[in-house]
């Protein structure tokens, strides 16, 4: 049986008013499509199959064709066809989904019109893990779900992300996972889990976002929609303090209730876990099981030993570009008294500062609002390095980018992410709440077995021991 790897969701294509395929790069990679490749392609009344492999006489050839990536330098496989032949599929639908399936040299894509029901919810089986089986709802570049993985107790079978450049790195980084490319709202099918990880768009509450609250776009419906197909036991929200009063929070909490009864709830600062950067976020953990409501408690913040950003800064060897200070200085006494007004005691730290301020998404925006390295003779400034960042976040090493990932997309998602010295912590305290549990359920049918075996057994006249059936 092939594995599935990969779903997106995309408006259909057409070109010089025909209707057509359009294979992206993150499709044609995850199906191990190479630039040059022969695909072979055939047509039922429902779906288009595209194999690496004869498998009709059905069929006819199309090629795989290429595209100069400008940050890597690399060329990506893509394919482009389109003809009268794709019509009677192709034609029924304004959204198509793409399907890659994968088993050892064999990969197959399958196109096909779009299938959602509100009212419906489809569970993909997933094999039993030895670890808890963790889905990832608004995943962004898996940060969050790399921080879980890191602990040894988690093990992702499913992410959702509607970037696609975010979803690649994910593909990237955890390429065994099912990943859904597209919007949370074209979402049907889910993988089955133990663990929602869940953040929903925020920029809508954040301080440093708009701020207009998300009215008009409300993810709530299909965020409970696919919470309830996982068949989760405990689900993990991560957010800014400020959403959890808004109505997309209000309604979702709402429609899981009846599911998710038990809720614990936190607020907390990055800071005191040990971070050198700033991050206040609010934590909700729910539980379907009140047992392992009782048994889980957030962790308490440690006492660590301050560590200096210059615990965290590059090596001498490393090479960074430095910009004038009186430049950055000057521009920002031009602009309108309310930036101008603005405190500046974080913006320029030395190395032997111990707070920073919390990396944004648009850190490179040169905001006064941000933290960046001051020069010794406090002439000049530099941003944090990418490694930098990854190292105050906490992100684990084996956490990589793509290669044609744009340097300013890197620093957004991470800006984007979360405090991995947080998610670990709660994530350890989730998994004893599981392993609790189960070990509770293994207690109980041990003593349920004993009092059967004793209850099985009785004394005849003799003295002797006999079975009772």
């Amino acid at each position: 049986m092939m594995k599935e790897l990969l779903r997106k969701v995309y408006a259909k294509r057409q070109k010089a008013g025909k209707d057509g395929i359009w294979l992206q790069s993150l499709v044609c990679e995850t199906a191990q499509f190479n630039e040059g490749d022969s695909l072979y392609v055939s047509i039922t009344d429902e779906e288009i199959v595209i194999q690496n492999q004869s498998h009709s006489e059905q069929e006819h050839v199309i090629h795989v064709s290429g595209r100069l990536n400008k940050t890597s330098g690399k060329r990506r496989p893509l394919v482009d066809s389109c003809g009268e032949r794709y019509t009677s599929i192709l034609s029924m639908t304004d959204k198509v989904e793409i399907i890659v399936q994968r088993k050892g040299e064999m990969s197959a894509v399958i196109i096909r019109p779009l299938h959602f029901s509100l009212m419906e919810t489809d569970t993909i089986e997933t094999p039993k893990n030895d670890r808890i089986r963790t889905l990832s709802i608004g995943a962004g570049c898996g940060i969050g779900t790399s921080a879980l993985v890191e602990t040894g107790y988690f093990i992702p079978v499913m992410e959702i992300e509607v970037e696609t450049d975010s979803a690649e790195v994910l593909k990237h980084n955890y390429p065994h996972s099912l990943l859904f490319n597209g919007c949370m709202k074209d979402v049907h099918s889910v993988a089955k889990a133990d663990i929602a990880l869940v953040t929903m768009p925020c920029d809508q509450s954040s301080t440093l976002g708009k701020r207009e609250g998300n009215i008009m776009n409300s993810l709530a419906i299909a965020a409970a929609k696919i919470i309830k197909s996982s068949q989760a036991e405990v689900l993990f929200f991560e957010n800014v303090p400020k959403w959890y009063e808004e109505k997309d929070w209000l309604l979702l909490k709402e429609l899981i209730k009846d599911d998710y009864p038990y809720f614990a709830e936190k607020q907390i600062e990055a800071w005191d876990f040990g971070s050198i950067a700033t991050r206040l976020r609010k934590y909700v953990v729910c539980f379907k099981n009140q047992e392992m409501f009782f048994d889980f408690q957030f962790p308490k913040a440690p006492k660590v030993r301050r560590r200096k950003l210059k615990d965290f800064l590059d090596g001498k060897h490393v090479t960074h570009e430095w910009k004038s200070l009186d430049t950055w200085m000057n521009n920002f006494e031009t602009r309108d008294s309310s930036w101008k007004d603005r405190n500046l005691d974080k913006t320029f730290v030395t190395k032997d500062t111990q707070v920073i301020n919390c990396i944004p998404k648009r850190y490179r925006g040169q905001s006064a609002s941000s933290s960046y390295v001051l020069s010794e003779d406090k002439k000049h400034w530099r941003y944090l390095s990418e490694a930098e960042i990854k190292r105050i976040l906490d992100i684990p090493a084996w956490f990589s980018f793509c290669d044609h990932t744009p340097i300013t997309r890197r620093y957004e998602m991470m800006g984007q992410s979360v405090s991995c010295q947080v998610i670990k912590a709660i994530g350890n305290n989730i998994a004893a709440s599981f392993i609790k549990n189960a070990f509770k359920r293994v207690k109980q049918s041990i003593q349920e077995v004993k009092q059967r075996v004793e209850n099985a057994i009785s004394i005849d006249n003799n003295g002797q021991l006999e079975l009772v059936i």
